[in-house]
């Protein structure tokens, strides 16, 4: 179960900061794309995801949109952005991180998996040994998502208590 369990836990992927990221020993960023930097439903990036985007990459770290979505929906996402991808990447299956960290040319334990769901993107990261960083999704106001969402809350509290004591004791 604790598989389950988020490292870090976001209100969405703007609140994550590149200090944060190498606090904690991060040099390259894993990011998923429905739900997490924009909705499902939005065929290219929002104006705000560029600048976030941009100032990962100026800080140092690695950057790779990591989906498993079709091709042709990621592509043109991330033409816009100007990044990398991996397309149906098969989260939370151990193949697809293995690939998409020797494409970053990083170990996993340097690469913050960065996602909406915790059966995949958490699940998947913390297997194959990143740091895995929750943010909430945003596709809530959908019903299979947030079907999905209740099943989730608990995994997503865990990790925002850890997160929590674990910044006490720093």
């Amino acid at each position: 179960m604790s598989k389950l369990i988020p490292d870090l836990v976001f209100g969405s992927v703007y609140d994550i900061s590149p200090e944060t990221l190498r606090a904690h020993g991060v040099r390259g960023a894993l990011i998923d794309l429905d739900g997490t930097m924009a909705s499902h439903k939005a065929a290219l990036p929002p104006e705000a995801l560029a600048p976030f985007i941009r100032s990962l990459q100026e800080a140092g770290l690695r950057v790779l949109v990591f989906s498993n979505n079709r091709e042709r929906r990621v592509a043109k996402f991330c033409g816009a952005l100007g990044v990398d991808f991996i397309s149906r990447a098969g989260k939370p299956l151990q193949r697809g991180f293995r690939r998409a960290a020797a494409q970053l040319g990083l170990e996993m334990r340097e690469i913050a998996v960065i996602g909406d769901q915790i059966f995949t993107d958490v699940f998947g990261g913390n297997r194959a040994g990143a740091l895995t960083c929750y943010v909430e999704t945003l596709d809530r106001r959908y019903f299979w998502v947030n079907v999905r969402y209740q099943f989730e809350r608990g995994f997503i509290e865990c990790g925002r208590r850890r997160m929590e004591a674990r910044a006490r004791h720093e």
